[in-house]
């Protein structure tokens, strides 16, 4: 059984590293960024996102914990780059994830505890929820196609609001899209990595308005 230093380690190794890739996967990661572009049309944000003090606390089973420990610190992390990209100066302060994750080890009743509650112990205003109900790397009945699927349902909750969670969702994402990965294209490193990125602006996206490709030309 791990220890909670190990997990503490994990986890700063984890938001720390979030920015780098594997030596083997940048050509993905190049890749990724200069995909071919297409018609752009606007989309307008579902919730305006406002915050003081913004805590984001992300939930995953034992079965996406098992394979992949780090992830929900990886997801914070991003989300955290994200936010500050898109969201600024609307939201104020955010809670750092390592600061989450030592939290969850020292209280392992959280999950029962209330979205309010949660925030109150952060003594935030806004809480973001994101509870992954699907992580994996692995394309779906293979053993050595690679593909990022993340499926999560996601809340707001405000502490001060009369009824919470005043937000609520669900995203779901693939990467690559197109296309699952073979082992020789790329790693699974790199696979995730992305999928973490494009998981995170998913769900940011819904806070502000931004600009979505139009696949297959205009009509």
């Amino acid at each position: 059984m791990r220890t909670r230093s190990y997990w503490r380690a994990a986890a700063t190794v984890a938001v720390l590293g979030l920015v780098a890739a594997g030596a083997g996967g940048c050509h993905w990661l190049t890749a990724w960024a200069f995909a071919e572009r297409h018609p752009k049309e606007t989309i307008k944000a579902e919730y305006p996102l406002e915050a003081e003090r913004l805590v984001i606390v992300v939930y995953a089973g034992t079965d996406v914990l098992f394979s992949d420990p780090i992830a929900p610190v990886e997801i914070s992390g991003d989300m955290v780059n994200e936010i500050a990209g898109n969201l600024a100066p609307r939201i104020k302060t955010i809670v750092h994830p390592v600061e989450v994750v030592r939290w969850q080890e020292s209280n392992l009743e959280w999950p029962n505890m209330s979205l309010v509650d949660i925030a109150k112990a952060f003594q935030a205003d806004v809480i973001l929820y994101v509870e992954l109900e699907q992580y994996t790397m692995i394309e779906e009945r293979s053993a050595s196609l690679l593909r990022g699927h993340v499926k999560a349902r996601i809340q707001v909750a405000r502490p001060a609001a009369e009824q919470n969670p005043v937000y609520e969702t669900h995203v779901e994402t693939l990467y690559p899209e197109d296309r699952p990965a073979g082992v020789l294209e790329t790693t699974e490193r790199t696979i995730r990595i992305i999928t973490n990125r494009v998981f995170a602006q998913s769900v940011v996206n819904k806070f502000h308005d931004h600009e979505v490709e139009v696949r297959g030309g205009r009509s």
